[in-house]
């Protein structure tokens, strides 16, 4: 069964064989692997990753009703298991502007439903036609908005090796940043250190 981390760090691949060298964002509170920085020559995007178990992408709202994160990025990378291979991911880029536009009308047809909807609860939209996301089925088959997408195979070793290792740096470094915060100390003060007891 693949993980959704497996998911965030396939996101990552696919954006290698775009051509693009790729760095995690880190962020206090923030899951390793989605926000990354994708650089091509003079070109530096900066991504949202979303990753689904089950092909259909939610977005959160803020506490007055904004979408979070997606309007900050340059692109949303979406990572879902392909749909005739188990073995198989399918990544899909999309221009935030453009989800936006379907999450909002996926939005207004939930408010229309539920009224008193919760700023706090998910909006879902299928990535695929005719399928329920949580909205309707006319407003899914996200998936043909994509800019761009790939299939990928779960058993490239590259994926994981190097996502990992990102991931653990990327922990780490949180962790003594906000060490440091709840001190009050300059974080080059604060040294961790991990052990797995076995």
């Amino acid at each position: 069964m693949v993980t959704k981390s497996q998911l965030r760090a396939c996101a990552r691949t696919a954006l290698e064989h775009r051509g693009f060298s790729v760095e995690l964002i880190p962020g206090a509170g923030v899951v390793p692997g989605v926000r990354l920085k994708a650089t091509k020559g003079l070109e530096t995007l900066t991504i949202a990753v979303r990753s689904s178990l089950r092909r259909a992408i939610g977005l959160m709202r803020d506490v007055d009703g904004r979408w979070k994160t997606i309007p900050n990025v340059d692109e949303v990378v979406a990572v879902t298991p392909a749909v005739d291979d188990s073995r198989s991911v399918e990544v899909l880029g999309f221009d935030p502007k453009v989800l936006i536009t379907i999450f909002d009308a996926a939005l207004a047809f939930q408010l229309k439903r539920y009224p008193r909807l919760s700023k706090k609860a998910p909006i879902f939209v299928s990535l695929d036609k005719g399928r329920r996301g949580g909205a309707t089925k006319s407003i899914s088959n996200l998936k043909a908005q994509a800019k761009w997408s790939l299939i990928l195979s779960l058993d490239s070793t590259t994926v994981s090796e190097n996502f990992r290792s990102d991931a653990i740096n990327g922990f780490i470094e949180r962790v003594k940043r906000e060490f440091a915060e709840l001190n009050g100390v300059d974080v080059s003060k604060v040294r961790v250190d991990f052990h797995i007891n076995a």
